[in-house]
């Protein structure tokens, strides 16, 4: 049996009201890769489909809100937690910024003056020769306004939610370990991409650099965006190498909903991560799904 469960990556998504872009997941009514904006998701449907789970608390990560208004989703997820319509599920928010941007300061700013605000993301997933694996259109860690935006995170207490590929994990630990004071949570075990040996060698590598900087913790979800025909059985070895490069005690479980639900419904990712973490203890399953996720985004503050 499960314990409670802290869904540390989910995206609720309204674009019948709100604006959003061109999403790079666009998933349709029925799950499936559309290429087009995502489909109504709201709390209503998310507890509709994790009916069967003892869902404690979510962590609601940035869903490609329209790029010209940052904040507006923020604003609009606490309109959302405010009007009870996350029904029992507390939420804390990773928003959207352009750290690059000359005006990011005082977009952080605005977000951090929302209570339920936890961090940042800014996707950085890009391999040059690969156009299906460009999810930006330049290399952020080689643009020094970049860096000098991340460097404003910690002033104003916010986290970064970090989404990139194994051969930028390098580059991004040589950012990371000069701000301490920025917590960093690394998602989808860092997307391996490249199942052959020297591409495992490569991602086991960029999360041990990772996994030395003691500010930082690792998600595992959204594996089948990189894995192909996801199964439980094809990514048990991921689940279980990331476990080993980072512990227990840094490692949370995501259903990343309603993205995840092209490779199966709620039940498969959870009863998947439930069986491949079977041999672990009552209370290592209980820090992975819950607690460590809880702590890190600070649910209590």
């Amino acid at each position: 049996m499960l314990p409670p469960i802290i869904d540390a990556h989910v995206h609720w998504r309204d674009p019948v009201r709100n604006p959003y872009e061109a999403l790079s997941d666009g998933i349709d009514a029925d799950g499936n890769r559309s290429g087009s904006k995502a489909q109504v998701y709201l709390p209503r449907n998310y507890l509709a489909d994790a009916t069967d789970f003892a869902i404690a608390g979510a962590v609601h990560v940035e869903a490609e809100w329209s790029r010209a208004d940052p904040v507006g989703e923020t604003h609009w997820l606490h309109d959302l937690a405010a009007s009870g319509a996350t029904g029992v599920i507390p939420i804390v928010v990773v928003g959207f910024a352009d750290l690059s941007d000359p005006k990011a300061e005082a977009v952080l700013e605005a977000h951090a003056a929302c209570p339920l605000v936890r961090g940042i993301r800014q996707i950085l997933n890009r391999v040059p020769d690969r156009p299906d694996l460009c999810w930006t259109d330049r290399e952020h860690l080689d643009d020094p306004a970049w860096r000098r935006g991340y460097a404003l995170l910690g002033r104003h207490g916010l986290d970064f939610d970090l989404m990139c590929f194994a051969h930028q994990m390098p580059a991004f630990a040589t950012v990371a370990e000069c701000h301490p004071e920025v917590p960093v949570h690394l998602e989808h075990a860092g997307l391996p991409w490249d199942h052959g040996p020297e591409g495992r060698a490569a991602w086991r590598a960029g999360l041990s650099r990772l996994a030395r900087l003691g500010h930082v913790d690792v998600k595992i979800s959204g594996l089948g965006n990189t894995i192909p025909d996801w199964t439980q059985d094809r990514i048990r070895d991921y689940v279980l190498e990331t476990i080993d490069i980072f512990g227990p005690g840094r490692v949370s479980f995501a259903s990343n909903f309603p993205t995840d639900r092209q490779f199966g419904d709620m039940a498969a990712i959870w009863n998947a991560f439930d069986r491949i973490t079977a041999g672990f203890s009552a209370d290592e399953r209980a820090a992975m799904f819950g607690e460590n996720a809880f702590r890190r985004y600070r649910f209590e503050a």
